[in-house]
């Protein structure tokens, strides 16, 4: 490859990254948002209170909601006996880094599949361009979900890589990395179900076997103790696995699937979710998951995990399958079908004016949709950290909630109709008092 060109796709698969990490780093939190003040400020009273074994039993019960959080609860309470109290702002930067791995591990499934280096480099530009974005930034610059949703499809990614290869090391590497993603989030518990189906497809039964009695394991120290009722509040009456098969959406697992390609309207998200569908059909079929294993069941978790969350929350309504929070998981499946799709047709022959004008298009698409995703993610990520503060300031000065005036262009006005920026007592006083949390100087007016 001639230098000038590969220093031209180096440039490009750059560019992306850093005005991603550009645009976050304007606005890091200092101060705990919504699910900050579960996850970790009442986490880490608790760990106060506690030692020795007991911050090990902390860090492997303690219960979020619906979900056991162990990586994060390891992470937030080893920052906190370092330094003697909670940093939402290093956190913050911390959890954003993920992003950086997950790039990584994407890059080896797609090294894996062996084309020529100018090809291999060419086709994984775009990756970097769908990759670092802000469409997901309900999973950047606040901690509880970053410790939960980025590092699970990491671990998801790592273990898809390392279970497709033949080697003992390569095997024990995929168990400690099913082990980190049941830790991760609940979601990654379909692991399980995904290892299981590649070693029986590979018919390595002793492996299988190894595999399962691992998960049976993992599986009883993620549910020991395990509250089953404690998320009926926020979904179904009766929160338990038979409720999740009852309430299975296949137009929410769709939008779900497809919600990188909407803003507000579910139904452009569930049409792009049936296009992706039809890939992955198209690619079983055409049995990729005997020639690129990792990259097929890759993007089988991301659909098993559709489906399972279509029957957690569908009752919310169909436009929350477009929470920012769950747009990594389409960010990512729409990598892995990308890639499956220029792997399938790399060599056709297509006449070079038609490929031209096919890649100029296809690179502007490209370029507007990470400036339209980033443009949008950013004024959002802005707008919470401002309302945050204002809500803080509020607390510090004894003030009321004012009347809320809703824009329609305002993304995050459901969050404060239902009050998620303001503060939440007692954890927060409770948090200060302790020394748990410091309250930064706030850079708000009056």
């Amino acid at each position: 490859m001639p230098a000038l060109k590969r220093a031209f796709l180096w440039i490009a698969l750059v560019i992306p990254p850093l005005s991603f990490y550009t645009l976050l780093a304007k606005s890091l939190p200092t101060l705990p948002f919504a699910d900050d003040y579960i996850g970790i400020l009442n986490y880490l009273l608790q760990w106060k209170k506690a030692s020795g074994l007991g911050h090990l039993n902390l860090i492997l019960t303690y219960q979020h909601y619906d979900y056991r959080c162990m990586f994060r609860n390891a992470i937030i309470g080893t920052q906190y006996s370092i330094i003697g109290h909670t940093d939402i702002h290093s956190l913050s930067i911390l959890g954003d880094l993920f992003v950086i791995p997950i790039f990584g591990v994407v890059y080896l499934i797609w090294r894996e599949c062996d084309r020529p280096r100018e090809y291999t480099l060419l086709a994984f530009v775009p990756v970097s361009w769908i990759l670092f974005q802000l469409q997901y930034e309900g999973t950047l610059n606040f901690p509880t979900p970053e410790f939960q949703i980025l590092p699970v499809t990491l671990f998801v990614l790592l273990t898809c890589f390392l279970a497709s290869k033949s080697s003992t090391p390569a095997f024990w590497g995929a168990i400690v990395g099913l082990l980190f993603c049941i830790a991760s989030n609940g979601n990654g518990l379909f692991m399980t179900i995904v290892g299981a189906i590649i070693y029986l497809q590979r018919k390595e039964f002793k492996r299988l076997a190894a595999w399962c009695g691992c998960c049976l394991v993992a599986c009883l120290v993620y549910f020991h103790g395990y509250d089953f009722t404690v998320g009926q509040a926020r979904t179904h009456s009766s929160n338990n696995v038979l409720s999740i098969f009852q309430h299975l959406s296949p137009a929410y697992a769709l939008a779900f699937l497809g919600d990188i390609a909407a803003v507000s309207n579910p139904f452009p998200a569930m049409l792009f979710g049936i296009v992706l569908l039809c890939v992955f059909i198209f690619a079983t079929r055409d049995r990729l998951f005997e020639r690129r294993p990792a990259l097929y069941y890759s993007a089988l978790f991301f659909f098993i995990t559709a489906a399972a969350v279509s029957g957690h929350r569908s009752d919310l309504g169909l436009v929350t399958a477009l929470h920012s929070a769950y747009r990594i998981n389409s960010t990512v499946l729409l990598i892995l079908l990308y890639l499956y799709l220029v792997d399938r047709f790399y060599g056709a022959r297509v006449r070079l004016v038609f490929l031209r004008v096919g890649a100029g298009l296809f690179a502007l698409l490209l370029v507007g949709f990470n400036i339209a995703s980033d443009r949008g993610g950013e004024k959002v990520i802005i707008t919470k950290r401002h309302k945050v503060e204002i809500a803080m300031l509020r607390w510090q000065r004894h003030e009321p909630r004012p009347p809320i005036s809703l824009s329609a262009d305002d993304l995050t006005a459901e969050n404060e109709e239902r009050g998620s920026f303001e503060p939440i007592e007692p954890n927060l006083s409770d948090a200060i008092r302790e020394g748990i949390l410091i309250l930064p100087k706030l850079p708000i007016g009056d």
